[in-house]
């Protein structure tokens, strides 16, 4: 039975990982990021590709390291962080930001809620 449930935690951490890992890719260079944010919609600046690039890369290493090693842990911090996401993506809906971050707080919300599933299922 623990097998089983390790197996369900590590194919909905993997999954997450390839989700996240598809969403950031174009955000890992400026020139990709600032297109990405043009589509979105989302006004930019060289300070907000800055950080659009630096928290893509990010993203972009954490799913490849989820996706090598879908561990317990892992997919525990990953599923707080989605939690804290979701947070920011509300307040930031709350206060104007553009309407394509509700795309993004749906799937954060999913991907959160199917791995908060398998790591409680016993």
């Amino acid at each position: 039975m623990v097998a089983m449930t390790q197996d369900h935690v590590a194919r909905w951490g993997r999954a997450g990982a390839l989700y996240d890992l598809v969403a950031s890719i174009v955000f890992v260079t400026p020139w990709t990021g600032a297109l990405a944010l043009d589509v979105l919609g989302t006004p930019h600046t060289s300070h907000t590709l800055l950080f659009s690039t630096l928290f893509g890369t990010v993203v972009v290493m954490w799913s490849i390291v989820r996706w090598l090693r879908p561990e317990r842990l892992l997919i525990t911090a990953d599923t707080i962080g989605r939690a804290l996401f979701c947070g920011w993506f509300t307040w930031a809906l709350w206060q104007g930001h553009t309407p394509a971050l509700a795309g993004f707080l749906a799937l954060e919300l999913f991907w959160g809620a199917a791995q908060l599933r398998a790591l409680l299922r016993r």
